[in-house]
């Protein structure tokens, strides 16, 4: 984003966007866009069915869409540096569309892999431009809550997603949870470019000032930290929902306690969302900290009783509930001290988020034990806690 529309920002008229309308139009794309990296993950068995692989092998969809989501984070603040943030969300959406519609018909590997990442390609400027978007066009005194909201939603998108593939799929196949989808991104992407507020155009449209100075600015010292952080929660929530698909407790082998033990999360985000204007009033970097020992507890449940169905719907149940306040309180920080340089900063954070989001589904696929996945996760997510504290005494 250039330094006219980040920096030096429109008078605030132009500049706030209603809050209630963006937030909601924000978070419900950001369910269907970003849920499809997670729909694949109950589908293993069905995809490897169709494209006759194995189930490891058939976890491939889900990183494929990850790491080319990762490479559409990166390169979607260039672009919205010439067509601006909304452009740049909806054109993708409606690409993301027609590759969607045409997932279901090819028959092998290759072909499914290679769709899936350009399916993740497309989806990957909504991430960093709906951050992007609400730091620059929401009431200072309300990004807060704003980007907890949604940050909430995305993560919900990891239950979410798997939970509709799993309901669509039992009642009328697998190959619907992608046709389902189709109209409804191309809805959304008419109500967004409604709702969401045009950006001015650049000074000098042919020029980009921010890049080569913002690229920099957003690989400083006090965000590389950060990155590292996300990358690691990222992978931590996509290797527990793989793990718990591959080889979760014996009791949840059938569908049904799978969907229960899958909908199990889904208060947490419930309740990250209603306690987000009581926790925006605590640092982000502390709210950061918090959050991470609350993933660490979570997954150290999950060593000790990660067998039993029960013990095991309460850890993911505090995990996300760790993690849906983690993401906003994260990319709060980076946007506060990326300066000029904030919508190259978001950018690198969604990228780095959806790395991990992607080898945390091929992590998952090298263990051979829950527990022992859960306790590398947890020695992981220890660290990155330790890197967020001594951060935050700093500032």
């Amino acid at each position: 984003m250039s330094k006219t529309t980040v920096a030096e920002a429109p008078s605030p008229v132009s500049r706030t966007a209603p809050l209630a309308a963006t937030v909601t139009t924000v978070s419900v794309m950001g369910v269907l866009v970003v849920g499809q990296m997670y729909v694949t993950i109950p589908l293993m068995p069905e995809l490897a069915h169709a494209w006759d692989v194995s189930t490891q092998s058939a976890a491939l969809s889900t990183t494929a869409f990850a790491f080319a989501h990762a490479a559409g984070s990166l390169i979607s603040g260039p672009l919205s540096t010439r067509f601006g943030r909304r452009a740049v969300m909806v054109v993708n959406v409606l690409a993301m569309a027609v590759v969607t519609a045409l997932l279901p018909l090819v028959t092998s590997l290759a072909a499914g892999v290679t769709l899936r990442a350009l399916q993740g390609l497309f989806a990957g400027s909504f991430i960093p431009m709906a951050y992007a978007y609400l730091h620059a066009r929401i009431a200072p005194e309300k990004v807060a809550l704003a980007l907890t909201v949604v940050s909430a939603c995305m993560g919900a998108t990891v239950v979410i997603g798997q939970v509709e593939a799993q309901l669509l799929a039992s009642l009328v196949g697998w190959v619907w949870v992608f046709w389902a989808t189709v109209p409804l991104l191309l809805v959304g992407a008419a109500v967004s470019w409604r709702v969401l507020l045009p950006e001015p155009r650049p000074a000098a449209p042919g020029a980009s000032p921010e890049r080569p100075p913002g690229l920099r600015s957003a690989l400083g010292g006090r965000l590389v930290p950060l990155y590292l952080v996300i990358l690691v929660a990222a992978g931590a929530l996509t290797a527990v929902y793989t793990g718990v698909q591959l080889y979760g407790p014996p009791d949840v082998a059938d569908g049904g306690a799978l969907l229960a033990l899958r909908a199990s999360a889904l208060p947490a985000l419930l309740g990250a969302v209603l306690l987000a204007p009581v926790l925006s009033g605590v640092p982000a970097p502390r709210r950061a900290v918090g959050a991470l020992v609350v993933t660490v507890a979570a997954m150290l449940a999950a060593v000790l009783g990660g067998d039993n169905p029960l013990v095991l719907g309460a850890a993911l149940f505090v995990f996300m509930a760790g993690f849906s306040t983690l993401g906003p309180a994260l990319i709060q920080t980076v946007g506060a001290r990326a300066g000029t340089a904030q919508t190259s900063a978001i950018a690198v954070y969604g990228f780095t988020l959806n790395v991990g989001a992607g080898a945390g589904a091929q992590l998952a696929a090298s263990f051979s034990r829950f527990a022992a996945l859960a306790l590398f996760l947890a020695v992981a997510l220890t660290l990155a806690t330790a890197v967020v504290a001594r951060g935050a005494r700093r500032t």
